[in-house]
This record gives C-alpha cells, sequence and structure tokens, in this order.
C-alpha cells in the first residue's frame, strides 16, 4: 500500500446527507493521493456502560463506509477513547475488550495529567490523539514521551485543528512545536492526521508537509508522518492483534486442560 495515509477520519453517523459526504469525501481523498484512510469513532470513557453501544455503532459506521469506498481507496476502522482517569479508561478496555478489539486502530486521548503518563504506559494502545487546538492539560514530559515511544505508540497531530479560527490555530503550533522538541523533530513516532468530518477540510501531502515544517517538524519526518509512520501503526496493531488472540488461544487450552 502506498501513498498517503490518514489515521482520522470522522464523518458522521446520521443524516439525509450522509452517503453524499461519504462518497464526496472519498473521491477527494483518492484525488489528493491518499491510499488508506481510518474512519474514527470517538468514546468518552466517563461515559461507563453506554461506551458498548457507542463502539457498536461505530463499527457499524465503519462497515457502511466500506461499501461506499470504491476502488483505490482502502478504508480501515479506529476507535478513539478519551479519558481523564485511568481508573475510566480500565473500565472500559475491561468491559468493552471484544468491541475495542475489532478495530485497526486504538487510539487514546488523555485529557489529564495522570491520564496522559497512564496512555504513554498502555501495552495496548497504538495512538495518542493530541486535542491541539487547546491548551493541553498536560505536560510532554521527556519521561512519559519515552515510555510511549518504548511501547511503539505514536503521538498524532490533527492538522484541522489549525485550520479553524485563530485560536485554535495558535494553540495548535504551540502544542505541536512542543511535540516537535519532545520527539527530535517528529522523527520519533509522530503521525499526521486530518480529523476531517468533510471532504473539503482534506489537505493534499505538501500542504500538510509544509505546515507541519513551520511547527518545527522536519521536512522527511512531516512526510513520514504521513506515510511510513501512518502505515507502520496499521501494521503493528495488526501483529498486537495477532499477539494477543495466540495469547488468549494458549490461556483457553491451560484452562481446558
Amino acid at each position: 500500500m502506498g501513498g498517503a495515509v490518514d489515521l482520522r477520519i470522522k464523518l458522521p453517523t446520521d443524516g439525509d446527507d450522509v452517503g453524499v459526504v461519504r462518497a464526496s469525501t472519498f473521491a477527494r481523498a483518492r484525488a489528493l493521493g491518499y491510499r488508506a484512510v481510518a474512519i474514527d469513532g470517538s468514546v468518552d470513557a466517563s461515559k461507563g456502560e453506554r461506551c458498548r453501544a457507542l463502539l457498536e455503532r461505530v463499527t457499524a459506521n465503519a462497515s457502511a463506509c466500506k461499501k461506499d469506498a470504491g476502488d483505490g481507496l482502502e478504508i480501515v476502522t479506529r476507535c478513539t477513547i478519551a479519558f481523564a482517569e485511568p481508573g475510566e479508561l480500565q473500565g472500559v478496555l475491561g468491559r468493552c475488550s471484544r468491541e475495542v478489539g475489532g478495530f485497526d486502530v486504538l487510539a487514546l486521548e488523555p485529557t489529564s495529567e495522570r491520564a496522559f503518563a497512564s496512555a504513554c504506559a498502555n501495552k495496548h494502545a497504538d495512538v495518542i490523539a493530541i486535542r491541539a487546538n487547546v491548551r493541553l492539560p498536560y505536560k510532554l514530559s521527556a519521561a512519559n514521551v519515552r515510555a510511549a515511544i518504548e511501547n511503539k505508540i505514536s503521538f498524532e497531530l490533527c492538522y484541522g485543528d489549525a485550520l479553524r479560527d485563530s485560536t485554535s490555530r495558535m494553540w495548535f503550533f504551540c502544542n505541536a512545536s512542543a511535540l516537535a522538541r519532545a520527539t527530535r523533530g517528529g522523527r520519533d513516532r509522530v503521525v499526521l492526521s486530518s480529523g476531517a468530518t468533510r471532504g473539503i477540510e482534506l489537505r493534499s501531502m505538501h500542504d500538510v508537509v509544509n505546515l507541519a515544517t513551520f511547527a518545527g517538524m522536519t521536512e522527511s519526518a512531516a512526510r513520514a508522518a504521513l506515510t511510513t509512520s501512518a502505515r507502520s501503526v496499521l501494521s503493528l496493531r495488526a501483529r498486537r492483534r495477532d499477539a494477543e488472540a495466540t495469547e488468549s488461544e494458549v490461556v483457553d487450552r491451560m484452562d481446558a486442560s
């Protein structure tokens, strides 16, 4: 799979124009050179028991997107879990392990210092989503960033945060610059996604690379963040799922013996 990869597209799940929005978004993604996109569904871990129903709805939406994508564009599924307390995340992962395990990408979106430390230490997550359009409620400390990198977790910036209002743009560049400093100019496990809800919000790889270099990323790291680094998230997730399935199989056999 060559070409660019967008690991976060947030398409609507209902409404009269859902089909039109999907078709136009996928057509623009293909025209801009994207070869794979992840359809994202976000859940708030504080919702507790409601998370299972939300995850099932996300899965159904992703399945519909795969049917509408057409040729030349691979559709993968993504679950993003926002949480403020580590216990909230563990609750969702415990109650909804089957639903979460079915996604091609598992992203965590921490909203507090404790949540960020927990996300960086997680052994199952693929991505830590940085909510870059506001002041971060945590510091990108060297210890936590290093822990995430050791766990093969990538940090994600959504360039759509820079394309809204002036305040969002200011915080995007502030947070993106901090992440670039913490990851050696973006060379250490950084991916760039759109966070788009419609096709018109997608940008070409050239435009995204230029934007990222203004925030302190090197040009080569910015290109990798849209291509090889993003693809490695998908391949690593596939290996993690295979390993977890094998481990579960072994445990089942031991229990049966």
